[in-house]
């Protein structure tokens, strides 16, 4: 991939994640990656299109050889310059790599598919910090129960949608982790739902309020977080 490449992808990338994708304009684009001036039209310098069109092949043949086995793979529609972002289709059992000899076998992986959506307001910046932190604490938590997890994007919900069809798809059961830390006034809420995809039903959901400095940030979030994880555990059937 040419340093253009890097630099295009770089930009629309960040700009998503960052809850900006309504800035992903060609002029945007040939202003901010390319050093075109104040001046540039992007229907007189095709610059935009042209290196469009280059960096979706790029990404065509990353995947095809070095990224084959990367989890998330991201895409240019075509039309579009917002990238979505979407799970690999695993590779059968015959392609998988084999583990050393002498490795010590793996932990056995529960047939649970646990897809993790934080719902944070992006508004408040203290909120959504808080939500990554309550987030990434559970996946920890949910991980080391050895469910399968995936965490949705927090911008491309299509990705949301392109993973429950590939779940679909394979046996085993699929559930949904929706969370959320909201601001109200001086307190803040930490809430879960956590449902069944298979037929929408809710397993189990709950809240916590906490004034901001009843206690560090870090140790409450982490013990919401252990009670969030426990709830989805006893939710589940037997």
């Amino acid at each position: 991939m040419s340093e253009r490449n890097r630099r295009f992808l770089s930009f629309v990338v960040n700009q998503t994640v960052a809850g900006h994708s309504e800035r992903i304009k060609a002029y945007a684009i040939g202003v901010d990656v390319f050093g075109r001036d104040e001046a540039f039209d992007p229907t007189l310098d095709p610059i935009v299109r042209i290196e469009a069109t280059r960096l979706r092949s790029a990404l065509t043949a990353y995947y095809d050889a070095t990224g084959a086995r990367d989890r998330i793979r991201i895409a240019i529609p075509p039309g579009s310059y917002v990238p979505t972002f979407a799970w690999a289709i695993p590779l059968a059992e015959d392609e998988a790599d084999t583990p050393p000899a002498g490795a010590q076998p793996a932990r056995p992986t529960r047939s649970e598919t646990i897809i993790v959506h934080d719902q944070s307001p992006r508004s408040d910046a203290e909120a959504a910090l808080r939500g990554e932190l309550f987030s990434d604490a559970l996946v920890r938590l949910l991980s080391k129960a050895q469910f399968k997890v995936h965490v949705v994007p927090s911008v491309e919900r299509r990705a949301a949608l392109d993973a429950i069809r590939e779940l679909f798809t394979h046996p085993g059961e699929a559930y949904s982790l929706d969370l959320a830390v909201r601001p109200m006034l001086e307190r803040r809420r930490y809430s879960w739902r956590f449902g069944d995809l298979r037929n929408g039903k809710v397993l189990s959901s709950d809240f916590r309020d906490y004034v901001i400095a009843t206690a560090p940030c870090f140790d409450l979030i982490d013990a919401v977080a252990d009670e969030a994880a426990q709830a989805v555990m006893d939710a589940l059937p037997d």
